[in-house]
């Protein structure tokens, strides 16, 4: 947990008010979103809101808030290859006109105390990203798959994309109701919003009649996006189409903006520039790896057997998941370095040694994931395989 500030030190009376005033037609909303994230950003001093959106739900299914992190294609690969738990460097929020709705008569406490806890998933707490990346890690663990970056223009940014609309989901009150957790939320209660939560989320429970049907599978998004996001050359049209069929299906201008951004990634693979900008990212990524692949190339497969010695000995004395999750990560990233190294020009004893530990790599990620813990835990997030996309 990233300990931003003290919750009990913050008066949240102006943000209170702020809410409050959404609720009038003759408001200034443009003035009163600005206030709202000006407030934010005064609590949660390590995470910047970039924008608060309101938008005007009129004929669309009600989605409450929707909370979106910043993250770009190369930030969601170095996420990807990091150990260190960390929260959102921004996001942007979005307030549904719905959530306002007389029928629901949510106070300015209520609202309050709901912006927390969707805001507080990402901008204090740092379980909400690392739970996506451990889903993301036993999903490579489970297929036997690894980052093939170079393959796949653009999947940098479109593994952005659900990573993004995970973290959203993975936090958010509004796509898992039902669950314990929401009302014994410890970051609002220590805000001292605990029963207003409590009786926010009862009232919508009440009074919506619909509610997310993603419940059930909050990473619906990134599981579309493993599934096609190597295969690209495959299924760039259909995958298109999927996207732009969910924009106009969605009532939130943030997600239906998310959506648009992937199909327009996806659209611009047979563009002369991708070549080029696949090899671009690819540099970038090798960089954030750089203290690894430089130790490889100083000290050869020697360091590298040492370091799978060290994951052997991790993995037999380990039976915490936290623990066991930086196994995989640490593993995937190592298959992913030297399932690239064997593409350069190296003798023929360097390559059996590499695959060799590479074939060792395999196995202690496979042990790893397959722990009752760790399978329990995240084998039902991200299915292996997927439905034939429309």
């Amino acid at each position: 947990m990233e300990r931003t500030m003290n919750p009990n030190s913050f008066d949240f009376k102006q943000l209170e008010t702020q809410l409050e005033q959404l609720k009038s037609i003759s408001s200034n909303n443009s003035n009163i979103l600005k206030s709202i994230k000006n407030s934010l950003n005064k609590f949660f001093i390590k995470s910047k809101c970039k924008e608060v959106i309101y938008t005007k739900n009129t004929d669309k299914l009600f989605f409450g808030m929707r909370v979106y992190i910043v993250l770009s294609g190369d930030k969601a690969l170095e996420l990807m290859g990091d150990n260190e738990p960390t929260i959102a460097e921004g996001y942007y929020v979005e307030l549904d006109s719905k959530l306002f709705d007389p029928i629901l008569d949510l106070s300015g406490g209520e609202l309050t105390a709901i912006l927390l806890h969707e805001v507080g998933h990402v901008a204090y707490d740092t379980q909400t990203i690392e739970e996506v990346k451990n889903s993301i890690d036993a999903y490579f663990a489970n297929s036997g798959r690894y980052y093939d970056m170079k393959t796949s223009a653009g999947f940098n940014e479109l593994l952005a994309f659900g990573m993004k609309d995970a973290v959203m989901k993975a936090g958010s009150m509004f796509t898992k109701f039902g669950n314990t957790e929401i009302m014994a939320d410890s970051f609002v209660v220590s805000c001292g919003y605990g029963p207003q939560l409590e009786s926010a989320i009862k009232k919508i429970l009440f009074n919506v009649d619909y509610m997310s049907k993603d419940i059930d599978n909050r990473f619906i998004a990134l599981s579309w996006v493993l599934r096609v996001g190597q295969e690209l050359a495959i299924f760039r049209i259909p995958a298109v189409k999927t996207l732009n069929k969910a924009a106009k299906l969605t009532g939130s201008t943030l997600e239906k903006r998310e959506l648009k951004y992937a199909a327009n990634v996806i659209s611009t693979m047979e563009s002369p520039l991708v070549e080029m900008y696949t090899e671009a990212a690819w540099d970038n990524i090798k960089n954030k790896f750089s203290d690894k692949i430089m130790k490889f190339k100083r000290n050869g497969i020697k360091q590298i057997k040492n370091d799978v010695f060290e994951l052997k000995l991790r993995l037999r004395t380990c039976e915490d998941i936290d623990e066991l999750m930086s196994i995989i990560r640490s593993c995937n990233s190592y298959i992913s370095i030297l399932q690239e190294y064997l593409e350069e020009d190296i003798s023929d004893a360097e390559r059996e040694d590499i695959v060799n530990v590479l074939q060792e790599l395999y196995s202690i990620r496979e042990t790893a994931a397959n722990n009752k813990e760790v399978s329990s835990r995240y084998s039902g997030y991200i299915q292996v395989t997927y439905p034939t996309i429309h």
